[in-house]
């Protein structure tokens, strides 16, 4: 049921919140993501790592694309490597008992990109590992 290393590419994503606490609360809540390698706010910054392959690429770049909508944040800039030097990549952290709500706390079937863009969050009870 896990996504496997392959083809990951490594995203930063560099982002400019309204206020220190609101750049304090983003950070928090998507911490838990399961592709986030590193998340913390620097002030206002919110700077995030993140490893992707699949379906789920297109939400980070829809942060980019539209912060304020999917984070919060007032501009974003999103970077991405297929090479990266260290680490390589990363497992998905994936929690034992996974709820019926991703850990940013969205809830996959009322997302309209859900089972054919996305096949929902790894971390959520609504995780489809193969297409049907």
């Amino acid at each position: 049921m896990e996504e496997k290393r392959v083809n990951q590419e490594c995203y930063l994503l560099l982002g400019e919140a309204p206020t220190a606490e609101a750049a304090a609360r983003i950070a928090e809540v998507f911490s838990a993501c399961p592709y986030v390698y590193f998340m913390g706010a620097f002030g206002e910054m919110v700077v995030g790592i993140y490893f992707l392959a699949g379906a789920h690429r297109w939400w980070l770049r829809a942060v980019a694309e539209n912060p304020q909508a999917t984070l919060g944040l007032k501009r974003a800039a999103l970077y991405v490597t297929e090479r990266p030097a260290f680490p390589a990549g990363m497992e998905p952290r994936v929690p034992e008992a996974r709820g019926d709500r991703s850990p940013c706390g969205a809830h996959c079937p009322e997302c309209p990109r859900y089972r054919e863009a996305c096949r929902g969050c790894p971390a959520s009870s609504h995780f489809l590992s193969e297409k049907p």
